[in-house]
């Protein structure tokens, strides 16, 4: 199916936007790039990254 991509872009985003509100005074992972994982998700499913940034006031 088509929009599978696209579904499981949207889940991981979901699950980041809850990891950001859950731990974002908390040190991350040395290897986990938190903005870099948001942008391929903006990516896959076509949303400008930019403007999805300023909208959540990340």
């Amino acid at each position: 199916m088509e929009n599978e991509p696209k579904l499981a872009a949207f889940v991981k985003l979901h699950n980041l936007i809850i990891y950001y509100s859950e731990y974002r005074d908390m040190p991350a992972e040395d290897d986990f790039d938190f903005f870099k994982e948001v942008e391929e998700c903006c990516k896959a499913l076509e949303i400008n990254y930019k403007d999805f940034l300023k909208e959540m006031e990340f």
